[in-house]
């Protein structure tokens, strides 16, 4: 019997990201009549605030999943909570108030945590893509909350035998007989912090005493031309920046690296998170180096490496980095590469999540 139980799911990050891809995974088991909606980008802020608002007005939705804390979509629901008692829960992988005064100052911090704290308050749900982040809601007014991280298609990344991976070392122009240490990220520079993804693995560079260690940076952005510029002459041939790649492409990228790198801020925004880009290492079979954040000691552990203690733009930070890389065995790093697949089998599976989704769903449209 077909289920007449109606779901909205709203993705708003817009298609061809992470997030769409999660939307469709996790209620892929879900017993409910399921619509989709991802927030055209493209649309203005008040284009797409109207189109949001008529589609929750357009039925009468037993439940809205919102996937990320958006705006558009968020002022929506808690409009649409209060006026038309419009059940919902929310997804996120960010702290909004944490992320915005991190990013923007404490005036807009301040603005984002009533925003935050309204969102979840006026929910039925919360789902954090760590425990952190749910234990968070709950203290924010989330009636009931659950942690689904963020997952990993184990079939489409995989790890390649030892020949393949050099092909890959070989491919990207990097050294196959060196370690390569790498990172997968969006390159936004933050003037504020002086920072963005890649600038740890530069930095150590430059300090490094072996001549045995490559770096590899993926991905695009205002970042990229300003760590480019800041690379030696005598050290560009140790150091690949590839731009943004397919997915396919990221795969064959990751299986290049020995080590992929995560660094988070030891704030109340990087202390919250796991990125997206942590279990499509550990699937590559990629031991990692990661802040010591406490998602590095739930979630990896034998798999990797606690960095040293610090904010990832700061010049000690990078000089007790390049300190640890001098040191380090290859051993060792095949020791911890050895306990990658496995860590990304035990946590971060779909059908696992999607199951564990279902449930906590599942009870709600029941409740």
């Amino acid at each position: 019997m077909t289920s007449t139980r109606t779901v909205l799911c709203i993705n708003t990050h817009g298609k061809g990201g992470q997030d769409e891809i999660r939307t469709r995974k996790l209620t892929s088991t879900l017993d409910a009549e399921i619509t989709f909606y991802d927030i055209d980008k493209k649309m203005s802020k008040a284009a797409a605030n109207r189109e949001l608002w008529n589609l929750l007005q357009s039925k009468n939705w037993d439940l809205v999943y919102q996937e990320g804390t958006g705006i558009a979509g968020g002022l929506n629901l808690i409009k649409a909570a209060m006026l038309r008692k419009q059940r919902y829960i929310v997804s996120s992988g960010d702290p909004v108030g944490g992320f915005f005064h991190a990013t923007k100052g404490p005036v807009a911090g301040r603005v984002f945590d009533t925003y935050e704290r309204l969102l979840y308050s006026k929910s039925v749900g919360f789902i954090g893509w760590t425990p952190y982040l749910t234990g968070a809601a709950i203290k924010l007014g989330a009636p009931q909350s659950a942690t689904i991280e963020g997952a990993v298609d184990l079939a489409k990344f995989t790890p390649l035998l030892p020949a393949e991976r050099a092909a890959c070392k070989t491919k990207l122009g990097l050294n196959p007989d060196h370690l390569v240490c790498g990172v997968v990220g969006s390159l936004r520079w933050s003037e504020r912090q002086k920072y963005s993804y890649g600038l740890e693995l530069v930095e150590c560079l430059k300090r490094l005493k072996r001549e045995d260690v490559s770096m590899l940076i993926v991905g695009d952005g205002t970042g990229k031309e300003v760590l480019e510029k800041m690379t030696p002459d005598n050290l560009r041939s140790r150091i690949v920046f590839t731009g943004r790649l397919p997915q396919d492409a990221v795969v064959s990228a990751m299986n290049a690296m020995d080590i992929g790198f995560i660094t988070q801020t030891l704030d109340q925004l990087g202390t919250f998170r796991l990125t997206t880009k942590l279990p499509e290492y550990l699937a590559c079979g990629v031991a990692v180096a990661m802040s010591p954040i406490p998602g590095f000691y739930d979630y990896v552990s034998d798999a990797g490496w606690a960095l040293p203690v610090g904010h990832p733009a700061d010049s000690k930070f990078h000089s007790a980095c390049a300190a640890w890389l001098d040191k380090l065995s290859r051993e060792d790093v095949a020791d911890k590469a050895s306990h990658a697949r496995k860590v990304a089998e035990d946590r971060f599976d779909y059908e696992m999540i999607a199951r564990r989704f279902s449930t906590f769903v599942t009870d709600i449209l029941e409740g």
